[in-house]
């Protein structure tokens, strides 16, 4: 199928080898061909898919009762590449030295409702003046990691899932809860939670 993704137009070929990770995506910028894994496409599903998920449920927690799996690990993922990510930029001379004149990571200029196309000419821009192909691959996949994280801080992604919400936080979200289904019973399958309150029920 055709779709257009991150402001470039995608095609994907054989869907059979696509699904054993073979398949291949092809993208045109100015006026040259670059092939990319089919896996590229993974962001863009999945950040979709985790939308919906905290429309639903408020959180970007994804429950371990929750029916997706694949969304949990992908999640899950995407916390241990954030941290790979900071180590990357870190050894590399720091944010302002990576990226010079952009805004902070976790600053919000992203909206929720429109995410913004990522412009691979401007990504052009940003390593063109790297010496090897091993630095300009390394600074486009920093660059475009970041992009993707700025995309997840829009839905208020926790990053350390170990961090635990405050009994606060918690009644916020009971709030929202019984003000989108008019009722407070919440289920044990509805995030973290639906376990939560019936622990304070049990109390």
């Amino acid at each position: 199928f055709a779709a257009s993704i991150d402001g470039a137009d995608v095609v994907e070929n054989d869907a059979n080898n696509n699904k054993r990770g073979k398949g291949k995506i092809k993208r045109k910028v100015a006026s040259r061909e670059v092939v990319f894994p089919a896996r590229s496409l993974d962001f863009n599903v999945m950040f979709e898919r985790l939308r919906v998920y905290h429309r639903l449920h408020g959180t970007c927690n994804v429950s371990l009762n929750y029916g997706d799996k694949q969304l949990r690990v992908w999640s899950y993922q995407w916390r241990n590449k954030r941290r790979k990510f900071d180590k990357m930029v870190q050894s590399d001379g720091g944010p302002s030295f990576v990226f010079p004149g952009l805004d902070d990571i976790d600053a919000k200029t992203y909206s929720k409702d429109e995410i913004p196309q990522y412009n691979y000419e401007w990504e052009d821009e940003r390593v063109q003046h790297l010496e090897t192909k091993e630095s300009r691959h390394r600074r486009r996949y920093l660059l475009r990691t970041r992009h993707h994280i700025k995309c997840l801080n829009t839905l208020d992604f926790n990053w350390n899932i170990t961090e635990i919400p405050s009994f606060e936080d918690r009644l916020k979200q009971l709030q929202k809860f019984i003000e989108e289904y008019g009722h407070y019973n919440v289920p044990r399958s509805y995030s973290d939670l639906g376990n939560w309150f019936h622990k304070m029920k049990g109390n």
